[in-house]
């Protein structure tokens, strides 16, 4: 029988995923939307999985949202409203069988996991991430397209590297950091820190 999974937010991505990994998509939970979307039944929104039967409830969930803290708020969720987590990994993305992969984790397509690498609970890869050996992926951080995650690196959780971004060779980031798009980062980032540019220096808001 197909494996089937309850989307938390209809978002097209998600359900393309889905079918590269041969999952059937049961239901969506979306405030926004209501009816079919990509010829899934939305099945309404959070506040309807509260009052979803023990059927449903079976059914395992995977989160859309790319924002940490979003992701965060909504697995607490969904936890307490009974319902359990599946991850998704691409077959088209390349898994060291030595990697460590937690629960809800999503891995895109083209995405390298390199040995030893350690996936937290609900973390995100993007198309194309590349994280390399040994390194460590915070619960609930989202690396996004084409970032790169070198040796021995340590993000912490709910963090944000972002797009075409470089985090050097055993450096670590505290909870919460958030890495510019294309920065280049060669020093610890502290927690809740956003670093821009390269060399990734901190953002000062004016």
């Amino acid at each position: 029988m197909k494996a089937k999974v309850l989307l938390v937010g209809a978002f097209h991505e998600m359900i393309e995923l889905c079918q590269l990994c041969d999952v059937e998509v049961a239901g969506i939970f979306d405030a926004a939307m209501k009816g079919e979307y990509l010829g899934c039944e939305i099945l309404g929104d959070d506040r309807a999985a509260l009052r979803a039967g023990a059927a449903l409830k079976r059914v395992p969930v995977v989160l859309s949202p790319d924002a940490p803290a979003l992701r965060r708020k909504l697995a607490g969720y969904y936890r307490e409203a009974g319902f359990s987590f599946r991850s998704l990994v691409s077959p088209a993305a390349m898994v060291s069988k030595l990697a460590v992969i937690g629960q809800g984790v999503v891995v895109q397509s083209g995405c390298n996991v390199s040995a030893a690498v350690r996936l937290g609970d609900f973390a995100r890869l993007n198309t194309r991430a590349n994280v390399m050996h040994d390194a460590v992926v915070g619960d609930f951080t989202t690396v996004a397209p084409d970032a790169v995650v070198l040796g021995r690196v340590v993000i912490g959780p709910e963090c944000y590297i972002g797009a075409n971004s470089t985090v050097l060779p055993e450096k670590k980031l505290g909870r919460g950091a958030v890495v510019g798009a294309g920065a280049v980062v060669t020093k610890d980032v502290p927690r809740h820190t956003t670093v821009v540019g390269c060399p990734a220096r901190k953002l000062v808001r004016k």
